[in-house]
């Protein structure tokens, strides 16, 4: 009979021990692992083309990102490019930078130096291309594209934009005349580089095949779909 009460006292004694232990456990806290930083991502936008007389540029870093959503600083430098360029800022927090004085033809790189409130950092470059439009030999019989129905866009400044143009094309045209006919004239009236030469001016985004921009030479446009002509030569 003692045999069996000491065993049964042990084996009570044992359970209260494992409870006790469990106990412990479960009351223990594990200790508090700050998260580690996360460096932002910096995206300086697309390469592109730009043709004289136009020789300002908007850098835009607002695609950079950061899951940490604290991006403090946007810092833009020109790393090569074949002349001086002056970049101004309102804010090192600004996302946009105008650069000026893109007066040389060639290629200009600018680097942007993205950084968060954790002191983290990521750069970027975007390439901004200036081409000086060479004369064209007229040829004595050109052809012509035209655009037909086209509209204005005002997402950003008012505009006309033909995605791809170049695929209307034959390979290896060149572009003699550009003109545009609005809905309420029969006439074609010219569109040029130089914006005091006419009322429209263009010029040319290099975004896969190309993207061709007519700007009106005043803000007050009709609401009205345009043709736009092309002559060229081949």
């Amino acid at each position: 009979m003692k045999r069996h009460l000491c065993s049964s006292r042990n084996l009570i004694f044992t359970l209260l021990l494992l409870c006790v232990a469990c106990n412990k456990e479960e009351g223990a806290v594990s200790p508090d692992i700050p998260p580690q930083p996360i460096a932002p991502i910096a995206r300086a936008g697309n390469d592109t083309t730009i043709y004289h007389p136009y020789k300002d540029y908007i850098l835009n870093g607002s695609a950079s990102t950061d899951l940490d959503r604290n991006i403090v600083s946007y810092q833009w430098r020109l790393i090569a490019g074949p002349s001086a360029v002056k970049i101004s800022q309102e804010h090192f927090s600004n996302v946009k930078a105008h650069a000026s004085g893109l007066t040389a033809a060639g290629n200009y790189d600018f680097e942007l130096i993205v950084t968060d409130a954790d002191k983290l950092s990521a750069k970027d470059t975007v390439t901004v291309t200036i081409i000086v439009p060479k004369e064209v030999p007229a040829c004595s019989d050109p052809k012509e594209f035209i655009f037909k129905d086209l509209v204005w866009d005002y997402s950003w400044i008012m505009e006309i934009d033909i995605y791809n143009f170049y695929s209307n094309l034959p390979a290896n045209s060149q572009i003699q005349k550009v003109y545009i006919k609005r809905d309420n004239s029969n006439e074609w009236e010219p569109v040029v580089y130089l914006a005091e030469s006419s009322g429209y001016s263009l010029h040319t985004w290099d975004y896969g095949n190309g993207v061709f921009v007519i700007y009106p030479s005043n803000n007050n446009m009709e609401d009205d779909t345009p043709d736009v002509k092309i002559e060229y030569c081949n």
